[in-house]
């Protein structure tokens, strides 16, 4: 009987495996500049853990391919960081992308495992889901040691038991008066106005620092795309007088000079708004007031669209690499 790790991967796998090293190469190179230019020494030891989970899926994936046959991508490597450069980022924006990478990363690894079938790769990717969540909790405990953690606000709750007695649960002020927020209403707004103002940190020091004047404008759309909905989650939250998180203004430092490639800031961008969309979706389901439930659609669209016009720049310069792709017969043929 063959043993269960020697049958053929299967697409998802491929697919999941393939994702995850170009998104660690990626990883590889942003940490490598953080360690290059950092001041705080509490954060050096959370960063080199991020190094060591990203160099542990690399070599898995590569032994893996290797064995399988498939070749290893490119991905990203030396040519696309400038380890010399100036800090473009202040220490606090570290651990705060360091919050982003576990979050995104137990999210994307959860829904790969969804569809993953051979033992040794369901191993792989249930550790890649516990590595995330171990990085994830290291960033934050850092963050709320040094008074610097985006905390969702403590509110009071009604203590009684109730059930919902008329048709408002929907009302957003257009036929009625606005219902309050839910719990869960508030939890989704303001997880999303977080990953924005990570988010416009990120572009903005990556639009600061472009070397294209296309990638360049690109970019600072996409910070003004990030204005436009921290502004309108903002409004939501001050509209029942809940406190909100400050803002991104002291991640970015005035360097111009890129420590990154166009070509992996491009790329970057693009999987961050691969990330928000989801979000947005894992988003939509939790509201139920009108208002928000047409915010979240509109944002996956303009989000959607946004992503798509980066697509084009990556394609246009031959920054993106091809993804696994099935085999036509009739293309063999004509080969």
């Amino acid at each position: 009987m063959k043993n269960k790790t020697e049958i053929d991967l299967i697409v998802s796998e491929v697919s999941g495996l393939w994702n995850t090293y170009i998104s660690d190469t990626m990883a590889l190179c942003m940490l490598k500049h953080f360690m290059s230019r950092l001041k705080d020494e509490e954060i050096l030891s959370v960063l080199k853990h991020a190094v060591d989970i990203s160099n542990g899926h690399i070599q898995v994936i590569t032994d893996q391919f290797n064995k399988e046959g498939f070749p290893i991508p490119d991905g990203f490597g030396d040519n696309d960081v400038d380890i010399n450069a100036p800090r473009l980022y202040t220490d606090p924006f570290y651990i705060f992308y360091l919050v982003n990478m576990g979050q995104i990363g137990m999210n994307a690894y959860t829904l790969i495992l969804n569809h993953i079938a051979r033992p040794d790769m369901r191993d792989f990717f249930s550790n890649c889901i516990g590595e995330s969540a171990e990085l994830f909790n290291e960033a934050v405990d850092l963050l709320q040691q040094q008074g610097l953690y985006i905390k969702a606000p403590r509110l009071e709750f009604s203590k009684s038991i109730d059930y919902i007695g008329k048709q408002n649960i929907h009302s957003d002020g257009f036929l009625g008066q606005k219902r309050t927020l839910l719990g869960g209403e508030i939890t989704s707004v303001f997880a999303s106005l977080r990953y924005n103002i990570i988010g416009k940190g990120l572009i903005t020091g990556f639009a600061q620092v472009a070397r294209s004047k296309k990638v360049s404008d690109y970019f600072y759309r996409g910070r003004d795309l990030a204005n436009k909905k921290i502004k309108i989650l903002t409004n939501i939250l001050i509209e029942d007088d809940i406190p909100i998180p400050s803002t991104s203004d002291s991640f970015v430092t005035d360097s111009t000079i890129a420590p990154f490639s166009d070509k992996l800031m491009l790329n970057h961008i693009s999987m961050l708004y691969a990330a928000k969309i989801s979000q947005d979706g894992m988003s939509l389901p939790t509201v139920m007031r009108h208002d928000l439930q047409s915010y979240y659609i509109g944002s996956i669209a303009e989000v959607s669209k946004y992503a798509e016009d980066g697509l084009d720049i990556l394609i246009e310069n031959k920054w993106m690499e091809q993804p696994p792709q099935i085999i036509k017969s009739e293309n063999l043929v004509k080969s």
